[in-house]
């Protein structure tokens, strides 16, 4: 499997979101919107058809927004290929991601946990890798 790495350096082609969405299942979607509701990601009543992603684009609703007005102004594709990688901003994201891990190792099966580890948990390896 290819890497596409995001914005974030969540890596696009593990993602569930991403990959419910190339599907077109809004079951998947359901499912994915399942368990980003247990790891506190969305409320339950947050629509479906918005868990919809596309990978990274300006007039995406990112949870990332300073990052991604950072990665604009630089016109970089991700953090990895900045010059000024690693920085406070990037930082938070790593810690934030690592809160996320912590809570997902109580609420997500093996499977999910090493799906989300692929996706969103080894942000700091891919853009580590990129630098190599």
């Amino acid at each position: 499997m290819m890497n596409l790495i995001g914005t974030c350096g969540d890596n696009c082609f593990y993602c569930p979101r991403y990959i419910a969405t190339k599907s077109g299942s809004v079951e998947e979607l359901e499912e994915v919107k399942g368990l980003w509701v247990r790891l506190g990601l969305r409320k339950p009543d947050f629509p479906v058809q918005d868990m919809a992603c596309y990978g990274c684009k300006p007039e995406n609703k990112c949870a990332y927004v300073e990052l991604c007005a950072c990665i604009r102004e630089k016109e970089v594709a991700n953090c990895g290929v900045c010059r000024e990688y690693p920085c406070a901003l990037i930082d938070t994201v790593f810690d934030r991601s690592e809160k996320l891990r912590s809570l997902a190792r109580c609420v997500c099966t093996h499977e999910e946990m090493e799906m989300l580890n692929k996706a969103v948990f080894s942000k700091k390896d891919y853009f580590d890798n990129i630098l190599k």
